[in-house]
């Protein structure tokens, strides 16, 4: 392949490659997946099944958003009648901007194949780069320019968003981002992106020139070691790396984590509070491993978060869990430690991911995978393999193994839930998340089937009703 592929760099000469591709051919020759004709439009339909498959999951959970007219029991004095209107307003524009960007995401994806769009964006790297004669370099550069592509593909989807959506939902610009700062976003989003994925594209190409045939179980076990080392880290030394970590002071709190604490073994000097410039979730962490044990609890899941009024916004004050609420919130996360679930759900993960890339690694060097995305039949990029592999082959494979996953999630959920009220902080816990519930103005009702595939943890609703009846059903330990 080299030989076709590349010219002696030293004689300047531009390399020339005569991109002979099944172009706009409709009509396969035999209804075959060696067929590249016949094999691009099973890709396309397999792509724009699993896309309608989660457009009509949103189309659900829109419709319950319009049929519901009021709040559940349980939930009456958590939030106003005014307040739970936002929430639907809030609901309803969030999985309604999801549905659109399942149609626009169909529409490129069909374009990518039919139109030729990834040999064109390779033509403009081989004609940028025609006197390297070095894959690997013409690879970075592709990836460079693959990853502004990404992020203009979504501008539909984002001037859909400030033109349409927002002014049928009539959302206040006080939650929306003007659309001149979303597209200056957009330019620093590339940049973040080139950081982050050249180096990890300069990798995997070396592991898979370095790997031999199995390479893709180096490209695993490199992944599997990295996040395996960042966990470690992470419990042993806490999140501090990205924001300040600091002791718990001496207080009620303090004091009534006292009892709580040696029932896990954990030592009662041991919880910190993090603060950082930005937390979107109001939320603890249970970390431990060997013989180091911490809490750390995010500020935003403290009253007011533990500081002065004086020193907060108007929307701020108020926000918050009591020390009894959380208590129980840390009794729940240590739940989660005692059961082992996080490490649980980092193997079953590893585990998915080793399945994937070994069907990867049997799929993306398939020539005629690259002749149905427009290349010819004597020359094919590797780097575009890892995406056509995952945006055409992967969809069924990964929406089976997200419902796996997101199912034993919510399922560690209902077990931390189960024990937290084994240990007595049941009503402490239900009165936590009605607090949450009512910070954040969460909208209570999640279809089912939505919720198999787009929430990881179950509804405060279920959690809350399960509770009250698991209250029924225990005596404290």
């Amino acid at each position: 392949m080299s030989d076709a592929l590349y010219q002696d760099p030293m004689q300047s000469q531009p390399m020339v490659i005569l991109y002979t591709g099944i172009g706009f051919r409709m009509v396969p020759d035999a209804f075959s997946l060696a067929d590249p004709v016949f094999l691009r439009h099973i890709l396309v339909i397999m792509c724009v099944v699993r896309n309608l498959f989660h457009v009509y999951l949103c189309w659900r959970q829109l419709r319950l958003v319009q049929w519901v007219r009021e709040l559940p029991v349980e939930m009456q004095g958590a939030m106003t009648s005014e307040e739970f209107q936002v929430a639907k307003i809030d609901e309803g524009y969030a999985v309604e901007q999801k549905l659109i960007a399942y149609v626009f995401d169909a529409i490129f994806s069909c374009m990518e194949l039919y139109f030729g769009i990834l040999p064109a964006l390779w033509r403009v790297i081989i004609s940028a780069y025609s006197i390297v004669d070095d894959l690997i370099w013409q690879s970075i550069a592709f990836v460079g320019l693959f990853t502004c592509y990404m992020v203009l593909r979504k501008l539909p989807l984002v001037f859909y968003a400030k033109l349409v959506l927002e002014p049928f939902y009539e959302i206040s610009p006080d939650k929306s981002i003007p659309l001149v700062g979303l597209l200056c976003s957009f330019a620093l989003l590339i940049v973040l992106l080139q950081v982050g994925l050249i180096p990890l594209t300069t990798i995997f190409l070396f592991i898979e020139s370095h790997g031999g045939r199995y390479f893709v179980l180096w490209i695993w076990g490199f992944l599997f070691l990295t996040s395996l080392l960042l966990l470690l880290i992470v419990n042993l030394y806490g999140i501090g790396l990205i924001g300040k970590q600091t002791k718990l002071p001496a207080g009620s709190l303090n004091d009534a984590l006292q009892d709580l604490l040696p029932k896990f073994k954990f030592p009662t000097d041991c919880v910190y509070i993090f603060r950082t410039f930005y937390a979107y979730n109001a939320t603890a962490y249970a970390l431990g491993c060997l013989c180091k044990r911490q809490v750390v609890i995010l500020e935003n899941l403290l009253m007011n978060q533990g500081r002065p009024e004086s020193e907060l916004q108007e929307d701020e004050i108020g926000r918050g869990l009591n020390d009894d609420q959380l208590v129980a919130y840390i009794a729940h996360e240590l739940s989660h430690w005692y059961y082992q679930h996080h490490r649980i759900a980092f193997f079953m993960v590893h585990a998915t991911l080793l399945i994937y890339l070994l069907i990867f690694g049997l799929c993306y060097r398939q020539t005629v995978l690259f002749e149905a995305a427009g290349f010819p039949s004597t020359f094919y990029p590797p780097i575009v393999g890892y995406w056509l592999v995952y945006k055409y082959v992967m969809p069924l494979y990964l929406t089976i193994t997200n419902w796996i996953i997101f199912y034993f999630m919510r399922k560690f959920e209902f077990a931390a839930d189960k024990y937290t009220c084994q240990l007595g902080y049941s009503s402490g816990f239900i009165s936590a998340l009605l607090k949450l519930f009512s910070d954040y103005r969460i909208f209570p009702y999640v279809d089912p089937w939505f919720l198999m595939w787009h929430r990881v943890k179950p509804a405060s609703l279920q959690r809350i009703r399960n509770l009250m009846q698991l209250q029924t059903s225990f005596v404290p330990v």
